[in-house]
């Protein structure tokens, strides 16, 4: 008993005397590397406010409802090469800061209950407009009326008819869909589409033929007629 307690006395000293320098102060980097399983600093918790990486604040916010790759997600991916093409910069923050109003996309501004402080909301857009291409051509507006929706629906015939939309999250033509979409994003996906979803976007739906700005205007313009509530009736609410 007597020799394994001296045995364990040496032991520790040893391993004292390892971690100690040559000063007597402990070398903590020693600690840490002497410790198998021991967490390192770096993954130590700190507030979301001291985070201050554009990707780590996007995989914390963002990233169970926007993909920023191939992956499918159930909303738009932010690292679609048309959506960051055609939407403007101010927008894309404002919609980060300010949420949007009917719909599942929260604001994220410490000023409208968020808990991102405006220099993290910076970083966070600077991080996704990191992932934008150019693209050559006119490109159709982010933002634009409505059209004319008899006119849409035989638009959607020739440019949807041979896609069935987005496999796994409804057709893009499912009343119960759009009822829960906004009038915007109706249209981000007439333009956008969903490529990883089997919707391509509005220049690839028929060979050698991109959508007009009127197609896609009259498209959105049906698709919005076309929402129902969960009794069948149209909904005649236009969100924003």
């Amino acid at each position: 008993m007597i020799r394994s307690r001296i045995l364990s006395f040496t032991l520790c000293a040893l391993a004292a005397s390892a971690l100690t320098a040559c000063d007597g102060k402990l070398d903590v980097s020693a600690l840490d590397s002497w410790m198998p399983g021991k967490p390192k600093r770096e993954d130590a918790w700190k507030p979301e406010t001291a985070i201050t990486s554009g990707e780590e604040i996007f995989a914390q916010n963002c990233l169970g409802c926007h993909s920023i790759g191939g992956t499918p997600s159930p909303s738009i991916a932010m690292s679609d090469p048309l959506y960051l093409a055609v939407i403007p910069p101010e927008i894309l923050k404002s919609i980060i800061a300010n949420g949007i109003k009917v719909s599942s996309m929260p604001a994220f501004s410490e000023e409208h209950g968020g808990s991102l402080t405006p220099e993290q909301i910076e970083k966070l857009v600077a991080f996704i407009l990191e992932k934008k291409k150019p693209i050559d051509g006119p490109l159709p507006a982010y933002a634009a009326p409505a059209g004319n929706a008899a006119a849409g629906q035989i638009a959607f015939e020739t440019y949807f008819s041979k896609f069935p939309g987005m496999t796994g999250y409804g057709s893009i033509s499912d009343p119960a869909f759009l009822g829960l979409v906004t009038d915007q994003y109706i249209r981000t996906l007439v333009i956008a589409g969903r490529p990883e979803l089997g919707l391509p976007d509005y220049r690839s739906r028929v060979p050698g033929k991109a959508m007009s700005d009127q197609e896609i205007a009259d498209v959105v313009a049906w698709l919005i007629s076309q929402r129902r509530n969960e009794f069948g009736q149209p909904l005649t609410t236009t969100n924003p």
